[in-house]
């Protein structure tokens, strides 16, 4: 009897009255509603914490810079080197001034071992100009950065670039972090700092440095 009453209670359920049920059936909205939102939220978690990592990654990079450079304002650089004229061994030793030995390098946010430098001089501070790290065309390195060093005189505009390779971690919500697209450390973001500034009148002692 109890089968019976069952089949003749379905037959009387339409799509309808299944479709109204499910209306009001409440039960699992909020793991929908969770999913809904779940990937937007996560998005904008990435997007803030790349931004924010990044930024102190800038901060930090612009210090390490300024600390290298002032021994190019005050003269130290030039004289602690004097009668060295090879660009790469010049670059070489302010990356070590910036990053310390290998056996005691700084602790950084950046690699800053893989930092490139590039150190030029002007005639006046209007046309003093960075040079570009990135080649826009090929999405990489460009090939003659981090290969020049001009010696500072007494009293030279100095315009001095750095830059290095940095992690992108979260490229969420359509970020435009991503600089290189090709070649080594393809993805990554990139951090740049220029310092632009006149040497002071240091005193030469012996021969010139430069």
């Amino acid at each position: 009897m109890n089968g019976r009453a069952d089949i003749h209670r379905l037959k009387g359920i339409t799509f309808g009255s299944l479709l109204s049920g499910l209306r009001r059936n409440s039960e699992g909205a909020a793991a929908v509603e969770f999913a809904l939102v779940a990937l937007p939220f996560l998005a904008l978690c990435g997007a803030v914490f790349q931004i924010a990592f990044q930024i102190w990654a800038t901060q930090n990079f612009d210090r390490a810079l300024q600390n290298a450079v002032r021994t190019i304002f005050t003269g130290q650089f030039q004289q602690a080197n004097a009668g060295q004229t090879d660009p790469a061994t010049l670059l070489a030793a302010l990356k070590t001034v910036m990053c310390g030995p290998a056996s005691a390098t700084i602790a950084n946010v950046f690699n800053c071992q893989s930092v490139k430098i590039d150190v030029a001089t002007s005639s006046t501070f209007s046309s003093a100009t960075p040079t570009t790290p990135i080649n826009a065309a090929t999405g990489t390195w460009n090939t003659s950065f981090g290969t020049n060093y001009a010696c500072a005189k007494p009293g030279t505009i100095v315009v001095v670039t750095a830059a290095v390779q940095f992690p992108t971690f979260f490229n969420l919500m359509s970020l435009s972090t991503k600089k290189f697209t090709s070649g080594p450390g393809v993805g990554s973001s990139l951090l740049t700092s220029t310092a632009v500034f006149r040497t002071e009148p240091y005193q030469i002692v012996g021969a010139s440095p430069c």
